[in-house]
C-alpha cells in the first residue's frame, strides 16, 4: 500500500493509527501547535550582517570562514546575543552562500 501511494511504511502506519484513534476528520485536518512557534531571531537586518561578515576577509590566522568561526564572531560583535551553529548554517544556505 505504501509503495502504491508513494509514501513510506511509517506514514501509512501513523495515518491508520490516527484514523483509528482520532477519526477521519482529525486525520485529514492540519494539526495546530499547542503553542505558537517562536519568532525567528534572524531578522532581515541580522541576516544581512551575517552575510556581510561571511563575505568579508576571515580573521588573521584563518584561510576562510567556517560556520563555527562565524557563530563565535556573531556573538562577539553582539549581532545576536546567543545563536547556534545551525542557525548560522541555515541563514547562509538560504542565500546559497557556500563557505568552501
Amino acid at each position: 500500500m505504501a509503495r502504491r501511494s508513494g509514501v513510506s511504511d511509517v506514514t501509512v502506519f501513523y495515518t491508520v493509527k490516527d484514523y483509528c484513534t482520532r477519526g477521519l476528520h482529525e486525520t485529514l485536518s492540519y494539526r495546530k501547535r499547542a503553542e505558537p512557534a517562536r519568532p525567528s531571531q534572524v531578522t532581515d537586518e541580522v541576516e544581512a550582517r551575517i552575510i556581510t561578515l561571511a563575505c568579508s576577509e576571515p580573521p588573521e590566522g584563518y584561510a576562510r570562514w567556517t560556520v563555527r568561526l562565524l557563530t563565535r564572531r556573531v556573538i562577539e560583535l553582539n549581532i545576536l546575543e546567543s545563536v547556534g551553529r545551525e542557525t548560522i548554517r541555515t541563514t547562509l544556505k538560504k542565500q546559497n552562500l557556500n563557505l568552501n
